[in-house]
């Protein structure tokens, strides 16, 4: 039975939050017709299952009538409401420190997405995958979390360095709304629908800006209870689903190793054959699984060119990714493009 994506409660209390003190909705009426008990709101480090989640974004939104919530709640986000993750972001020394630990504790405020950065020519390219290996409503329903993401990213940015970051494009892996004034204001540059993924694209001289509220010996205290709540989170899981994952950031434009697989889950080589074999997988079977997925995945969005989506999959040219597919499938991976529409 597939596992289904949750959320931390700070995430969906500041939906309904927002609603209430922007828009006077009653709390208690949002939550009980998104089947949610309000109380449960007020747990500490408690885990929303997505199901629930994405109904209280539902419901907030058709009680404001705010089409743009996602994008609006990210411009008033507070770190100091975002649990653990926000003490240890808010104590680092640099944006670049800061990304890295968002990347590093995504999963404890979502397991709905993975946040990961490349530097390449001068550019940062950070994205927002959605995760595919778990239920996920996000998968459907991607716009307002993904939007309200990247919106706070840009809110926490400013707060934590004084500087407004400067985006040189903006990406979205879904289809362009029908009003986008608003993105083009909180941007400041008209983003790109129907992209092969959620990605902004900025100056990478802004990884080296300075945090203003850093502090070592706090960020050392935080990030011990950080990792111990991943640690907790990691060991309910399989190996077989850790290593999807790890696969699934790691895999933009080259394979990655088992070693290098092994290293991200912070075990030995040896050990995760150990563990994969206790679980009837190998590695090379998970990584092929995986790429398989991911390449049906991609293309069903038809605005991502093949040879893109080759690139995306650690093929060295779409002529492999080709030959890669019709053993999967019995098809080229235009033909099974063509059958889907």
């Amino acid at each position: 039975m597939i596992k289904e994506a949750t959320f931390s409660v700070y995430l969906t209390r500041s939906i309904v939050q927002y609603a209430v003190a922007k828009y006077g909705v009653d709390a208690n009426s949002l939550c009980a017709a998104a089947g949610i008990e309000t109380t449960l709101l007020n747990q500490p480090d408690e885990r929303i299952p997505g199901v629930l989640h994405s109904a209280v974004w539902r419901e907030a939104i058709q009680r404001t009538g705010d089409a743009n919530l996602g994008l609006h709640l990210g411009e008033v986000f507070n770190l100091a409401a975002f649990g653990i993750v926000g003490y240890v972001v808010v104590n680092c020394q640099t944006l670049e420190q800061v990304l890295e630990k968002l990347s590093r504790y995504t999963h404890l405020f979502s397991q709905g997405v993975y946040i990961h950065f490349s530097v390449s020519e001068g550019l940062v390219f950070c994205d927002c995958d959605i995760a595919d290996d778990l239920k996920n409503y996000l998968l459907s329903e991607p716009r307002q979390a993904i939007e309200s993401t990247f919106s706070s990213l840009l809110t926490a940015t400013r707060v934590l360095t004084g500087k407004q970051l400067r985006l040189q494009a903006v990406w979205f892996g879904y289809p362009r709304p029908v009003h986008t004034s608003e993105h083009d204001r909180i941007f400041q540059t008209s983003p790109q629908f129907s992209m092969p993924t959620n990605r902004l694209i900025f100056d990478a001289n802004c990884l080296n800006w300075s945090v203003l509220s850093a502090n070592l010996n706090l960020l050392s205290v935080f990030e011990q209870h950080a990792e111990a709540m991943l640690n907790t989170m990691v060991h309910q899981d399989s190996y077989t689903r850790q290593v999807v994952q790890a696969i699934a950031q790691h895999l933009k434009g080259e394979l990655p190793s088992i070693k290098a697989i092994a290293h991200s889950l912070a075990i030995s080589v040896r050990q995760l054959q150990r563990e994969l074999q206790a679980e009837g997988k190998s590695y090379q079977q998970i990584l092929d699984e995986t790429r398989k997925e991911l390449a049906l995945r991609h293309l069903k969005n038809p605005n991502t060119p093949i040879y893109d989506i080759a690139f995306l999959l650690g093929f060295s040219e779409p002529s492999a990714f080709n030959r890669a597919f019709k053993r999967w499938t019995g098809q080229t991976p235009r033909n099974y493009r063509q059958d889907l529409q």
